[in-house]
């Protein structure tokens, strides 16, 4: 098990020096790369704090979801509630899921991380937990779990699903972005579909439309797409809340679906509990995915495991 010591004489600094970065005093004065070097090799040695020495599953675990990368942060994340039952194959006693809020400090024992992640990020998660899982994170080290997601595949299995299974002629697109600061949610996925169906021929930028990523935006932007008589006969819904808005706006056009309209929503993390019946769906992080890292996440924090693993799983195109 590695000591303070054993840190400290890596890290060429004080065994003081160590401890107060260790144990989250900021007052001390140490450059940020000091800091991280000092985090990163307590990582890499599986420090474990004493107080978490002799932790073991049953007595419970708190995990922390850093999502801000994924969704806004002023919206809910509903997926942490079925994590709960999936964390009991794996946890005797409850598992408690709390959403993180960058910056902001938090009790945790491990910390599940979608997203590519700035340093300073990094730092801040570093501080709250030895045991940090990324989802699809960029990081080119192996300090830490990996699950890596090929997201373009589920895109792939539904263009190519809708295009040449079920032989459309198109395929629309209604979503929108969310930009706080250097953050943009969206963008990536739009960007991914207008790419396969340009490889494929059949992008018709007519049919795609995008503004705020929101139910207010989905509601106007499919109010617009049936004013300018250019709703595509399959259409891609960006996200839960954009799905939400549109469909309300098809209710009152009295626009049906999937009579009218096929209906398929991009689904990264369920936001919320929609009014309305399920649909077909493009799964960037399915049930599978969440299970994989929970499962992996609680092995780092009892010690059962010391190793770090990178696992590479595929989004997932769900007909219903």
């Amino acid at each position: 098990m590695a000591t303070i010591k054993q840190i400290a004489e890596r890290a060429h600094v004080s065994m003081a020096t160590v401890s107060r970065v260790l144990n989250r005093d900021d007052r001390i004065a140490v450059s940020t790369e000091v800091r991280n070097r000092i985090f990163d090799i307590a990582h890499e040695l599986g420090y474990i704090p004493p107080k978490k020495r002799h932790m073991k599953a049953e007595e419970g675990i708190t995990i922390g979801v850093a999502d801000w990368h994924i969704i806004r942060t002023d919206t809910n994340n509903m997926k942490l509630l079925d994590c709960v039952s999936m964390a009991s194959r794996y946890c005797k006693e409850p598992v408690e899921f709390k959403r993180m809020i960058y910056g902001e400090p938090i009790e945790v024992d491990g910390i599940i991380a979608l997203g590519k992640f700035s340093d300073d990020e990094v730092l801040y998660l570093k501080k709250q937990s030895y045991s940090i899982l990324f989802i699809n994170s960029d990081r080119q080290d192996y300090q830490y779990d990996r699950i890596i997601m090929d997201y373009e595949e589920g895109l792939m299995q539904m263009a190519t699903y809708v295009l040449e299974t079920m032989k459309y002629e198109s395929l629309g697109y209604i979503g929108g972005y969310y930009e706080s600061k250097d953050l943009v949610i969206g963008k990536t996925r739009h960007n991914a579909l207008v790419k396969i169906l340009q490889d494929k021929g059949r992008y018709d930028e007519n049919l795609f439309f995008v503004g705020e990523l929101s139910r207010e935006g989905g509601y106007e932007l499919a109010k617009r797409a049936i004013k300018t008589n250019h709703l595509a006969k399959v259409i891609l819904l960006g996200s839960d809340q954009i799905a939400e808005g549109v469909l309300e706006a098809f209710a009152e056009e009295e626009i049906k679906v999937p009579e009218d309209v096929t209906v398929i929503i991009y689904k990264d993390i369920e936001t919320l509990r929609s009014k309305f019946p399920s649909y077909t769906a493009v799964q960037m992080i399915p049930d599978f995915v969440w299970e994989t890292a929970i499962k992996l996440l609680i092995e780092r924090i009892t010690g059962s495991r010391t190793e770090t693993m990178t696992v590479i799983l595929p989004s997932k195109f769900c007909v219903k």
